[in-house]
Formats: C-alpha cells, structure tokens, sequence
C-alpha cells in the first residue's frame, strides 16, 4: 500500500521529526524512503557538496552525517531502501516536480506552526503540499525532539 514514502527535510528540528515518523511508517509497510532536501537556486552543485560538510546542527553533525544517520535509523526500523535526493529551486515548485516525474504514495514533511498571519505572508510549503500535490501528505505538527 505504502511502497514509497518521500520525507522533507531541511535542516530545522520540525523536519527531524517528520523524517523519523517516515521511517517509522516506512518500517512498518516495508517502504522505499527517499529524504528530500531543497537548496536554494542559486546555489550550485559545489557549493551544496562543500555545504553538506559544514556543521549544521547544534550537536557540529553534517548534513552528511544527518542523512547517514537518518538511513540507518530507517533501515533498522524495517524501511527496505532509503534515497537521499538533493534538488535546487524554490522548495515547494521543487517538491512538486519532483512528484510529478516520481509518484510518491505519501509524503511526510514537518510543520513549524506558524499562525495564519505569517503563513499568509511566508507561505507555507505544508499548505502548498496539501493542496496541490497528487498523494495523500501527512504533515507532522511540532512535538517533541527525536531523539
């Protein structure tokens, strides 16, 4: 039912969490789980490269390590296939594209709560997932740190 599963992830503690719930659900359908990360456009490829070996969390871990870290936790928990996927654009046009050339069963991404107002002003690529893409979106509310 559940054979692939894409997770968001960005950096913050929110998209953290939504990694581990994909894995969690991924465990227990036996699904492929790709981790997606968006840079912005105008980074090139070499920039991202020597970026994902920079300390990116308060505990001086890379985004290299983080995405090693994520694999192993999810392959544990029963999750036959993990793929980390590094796309550049704007996040949401990038999700979407990505989905359009890649049917997904589900997609997990992280909410950071923000009230209606900054939505309204931000945008929300949460909202944007829920209302546009092709599968269903499990958008995982702030909660408490994986550990």
């Amino acid at each position: 039912m559940l054979e692939r599963i894409l997770a968001g992830f960005d950096g913050s503690d929110h998209s953290r969490h939504a990694v581990q719930v994909a894995s969690e659900i991924g465990g227990r359908f036996r699904s492929t789980l790709t981790i997606m990360v968006v840079r912005p456009p105008s980074q090139g490829e070499e920039v991202a490269r020597l970026e994902a070996l920079v300390p990116m969390s308060v505990d001086g871990r890379t985004l290299a390590t983080l995405l090693e870290d994520f694999s192993n936790r999810a392959l544990a928990l029963g999750v036959t296939a993990v793929r980390p996927v590094t796309l550049y654009g704007e996040v949401l046009e990038s999700f979407l594209d990505y989905l359009a050339h890649n049917p997904q069963d589900l997609v997990v991404v992280g909410s950071r709560g923000l009230t209606r107002s900054r939505r309204l002003l931000l945008g929300s690529v949460s909202s944007g997932l829920v209302n546009s893409a092709d599968c269903p979106v499990l958008v995982v509310r702030p909660g408490p740190p994986p550990p």
